[in-house]
């Protein structure tokens, strides 16, 4: 929030506002004032605004708002499409209102609003939510008739009986996934076996536990953790010890945790949150980012949801107590909030854990207003970094997308660039900037971390070469006395006077450039002399 300097009146941000609708404990005069300044300040004049109202909506379960937002827009002729009505949709399911979901479908038969697979998926999950397994899988059988059911949908049906106590369903259910007549993509995976032993387990039918992990050996399907668990587990229940041991002891040869208790809770623990329409569990990421999850954990253990400053500083003693992370910390978070201007459209290549972002959205907070973009190639750490930020209550200003850096700009989504931070692989911050040059703004500034430690000698001549505004700031690597670091602040020259990326680049600057990769990927493995390697760089 901010004061105006003409009028004693307190303006908010829209990401601000948003936030207000995705906290669950939010007063009606809280959402209702959220509201009406989105309302005054110009943001539900078209479809799109008040989707993305909607979408806050769901996250914070007030689906009684969801609805009225969406007969607000029928009173105001806004044109309503297939996507507002799925959100509405998944909004009452999330708000135990499945009954108002399937309601919402009847309104789309009267509107000529034809449904699409992602409507049958919100319905199926919105009965699931609510223990409506067979509604679930009327859905589920609609979309199948439609030839619109996939792998996720199916497995939300699962879960719908699982959960429900009708563990012969899950089973029908997991034998049909093998058939010919099963959807596209659907086959009897290890989600699909997660689910039924889950099912099986709460049900107390350990034989058909110890069954069907031997169905999944003879049917070469990989066991994780989760599902030995779900079957040492219903062997304790069903008092057969020496079972259960015998898992147990299939874990510890596998290197996986044998603490059954630990494995099934970290099962339940799970990060959710708009972008997907069932959340994603810890136990399926942890095997590709075992210290994310952890750090994860840590937050969600000893930081206040809601409070930003809170989740940085636990990002930061994580760092210091348990195991380090390569974070702006320090004198590097202070230059990059100082950095940044009022209403700066970020965005950021390498979001990691979410940290960077976080510190951007709450410095931009303090200055009016403004918003975050970042870009992570690692799926697993992306989803980790979803949950942090909805952690900590700025999912609604930063944007999280998955994939490549270049993919992104080649597709113009990502905008006009204000404020661009490297943070991801220095020696391709050459070919990202340049793929980026075409959207960076009159008053653009590049924000370049890690150009020494790891190293992005190829960026610096791009830049040298192409006549940018540089400024080089020799700071510490954060929590590592021992290890300098450059951050460079950039300024791109005039649009008529950018050049094509040179044809060539010295050949000292290629080779060094490999060195830093290879000592990087390295170093992952065992230790290395980074100091060394930084004074010949």
């Amino acid at each position: 929030a901010q004061a105006s300097p003409s009028t004693s009146q307190v303006l908010y941000s829209k990401g601000a506002l948003c936030t207000r609708l995705r906290e669950k404990d939010a007063s009606p005069e809280r959402l209702s004032e959220a509201t009406e300044l989105l309302r005054s300040g110009g943001h539900f004049e078209e479809t799109l605004s008040y989707t993305t109202a909607l979408r806050n909506c769901e996250h914070g379960h007030h689906w009684d708002l969801a609805l009225s937002l969406l007969g607000e827009m029928r009173q105001r002729t806004v044109e309503q499409d297939v996507v507002t009505y799925n959100v509405a949709v998944a909004a009452c399911g999330r708000g135990q209102q499945w009954e108002r979901s399937l309601a919402l479908l009847e309104t789309m038969s009267e509107l000529d609003i034809p449904p699409d697979f992602e409507t049958y998926q919100a319905a199926s999950l919105a009965c699931s939510r609510n223990g409506e397994w067979e509604q679930a899988l009327t859905f589920l059988a609609i979309a199948q008739a439609m030839n619109v059911a996939n792998a996720e949908s199916w497995h939300i049906g699962m879960m719908a009986c699982a959960s429900a106590g009708a563990w012969e369903a899950t089973l029908e259910m997991l034998e049909f996934a093998g058939s010919a007549e099963a959807p596209k993509e659907v086959s009897r995976d290890l989600m699909c076996y997660g689910v039924a032993l889950y099912a099986c387990m709460e049900s107390g039918r350990w034989p058909l536990c110890l069954a069907l992990l031997e169905r999944m050996r003879r049917e070469e399907v990989e066991t994780d953790a989760v599902a030995l668990a779900c079957a040492a587990q219903a062997c304790r229940d069903g008092r057969k010890t020496d079972a259960a041991n015998e898992i147990i002891s299939e874990m510890r040869l596998k290197k996986m945790n044998t603490n059954v208790a630990e494995v099934l809770n970290e099962a339940t623990l799970s990060v959710d949150f708009p972008e997907v329409r069932s959340p994603v569990p810890l136990g399926a990421l942890r095997p590709m980012a075992p210290k994310e999850v952890n750090l994860y954990k840590w937050i969600r253990q000893r930081a206040t949801p809601g409070d930003v400053a809170s989740v940085i500083q636990v990002i930061e003693e994580f760092a210091e107590e348990r195991s380090w992370l390569k974070i702006q910390g320090e004198q590097k978070k202070e230059l990059l909030e100082a950095s940044l201007r009022a209403e700066d459209r970020v965005v950021e290549f390498g979001c990691y854990v979410g940290y960077s972002s976080m510190v951007m959205a709450k410095k931009l907070r303090e200055l009016g207003g403004g918003s975050v973009t970042t870009c992570e190639v690692d799926a697993a750490n992306a989803y980790v970094a979803r949950g942090v930020l909805q952690f900590a209550g700025v999912e609604g200003e930063v944007q999280v997308r998955v994939g490549c850096a270049c993919d992104w700009v080649a597709t113009g989504q990502l905008g006009t660039i204000d404020f661009l931070l490297l943070d991801h692989r220095g020696t391709i911050y050459h070919d990202d900037l340049h793929a980026a040059e075409p959207s960076l703004s009159e008053k653009a500034l590049v924000f370049a971390d890690n150009v020494l430690y790891p190293g992005a000698p190829l960026f610096l001549n791009y830049i040298d070469v192409q006549g940018y505004q540089i400024e080089i700031h020799e700071l510490k690597e954060f929590k590592r006395p021992d290890l300098d670091d450059w951050v460079v602040i950039c300024r791109p020259p005039p649009l008529a006077q950018r050049r094509e990326m040179p044809e060539s680049t010295p050949a000292e600057l290629r080779r060094l450039s490999a060195e830093v990769d290879a000592i990087s990927w390295r170093s992952q493995e065992q230790s290395v002399d980074w100091v060394a390697f930084q004074t010949r760089l």
